[in-house]
């Protein structure tokens, strides 16, 4: 059902490998969002093979991948991001792909979910989350984890709860990032002074 948005949307998957478990959760997301009237983008890191980024390293910027991150991101008004749980955290390539981020995910809104072997997925949902806001963006406050018991052995969730949740979510980052994209960049437009918050920083 499409909640009339104009949304633009971009999918994070957090893998760096074809994982049929993370695609699945991707999947239902990307379809949700296209269902409520956005449009969406699906980034999938497994397929750039990103460098690990080197600070102060100006070459990188040329690369393919890395300007590829940075264009959806910018163009973005929200995110779902979906990462695997390593060590309990986010994967290594989601987070490279934080770091070669900043500006273009300032004043925007995501949703995170995860797929974890058999924990809650809480820690790498938090990562997720603390690495979203330190780059001035926000987060929200639901969210799910996808566990092995959730899947069959084909990599289908079959768990429809779970289903439900992803749902959920992929319908509220619709629903509220053009909202909070609005507001930061009306707030931008008040220039660098305290009246405009956080963004008079990136004015």
């Amino acid at each position: 059902m499409s909640v009339g948005s104009s949304a633009k949307i971009t999918i994070v998957s957090g893998s760096s490998r074809l994982e049929s478990r993370v695609g699945a959760v991707v999947g239902i997301a990307a379809e949700t969002v296209a269902a409520a009237g956005a449009t969406v983008e699906v980034v999938p890191l497994h397929e750039l093979a990103l460098p690990v980024m080197v600070y102060g390293d100006r070459s990188q910027d040329d690369l393919p991948g890395v300007q590829m991150i940075r264009r959806h991101a910018a163009w973005a008004d929200g995110f779902v991001i979906c990462t695997p749980e390593y060590h309990g955290n986010m994967s290594g390539c989601l987070k490279n792909w934080f770091d070669f981020l900043y500006e273009e995910l300032a004043g925007k809104f995501a949703g995170v979910l995860a797929v974890t072997g058999g924990g809650g997925g809480d820690m790498s949902i938090t990562a997720v989350k603390t690495s979203f806001a330190w780059c001035h963006g926000f987060t929200l406050p639901y969210h799910v984890a996808a566990r092995t018991v959730d899947f069959d052995a084909a990599g289908n969730l079959v768990n429809n709860l779970v289903a439900d949740r992803i749902r959920r979510v992929a319908y509220d980052v619709v629903r509220y990032a053009p909202v909070v994209r609005g507001a930061f960049e009306a707030a931008r437009r008040l220039g660098p002074g305290v009246e405009a918050g956080v963004a008079g920083a990136h004015t």
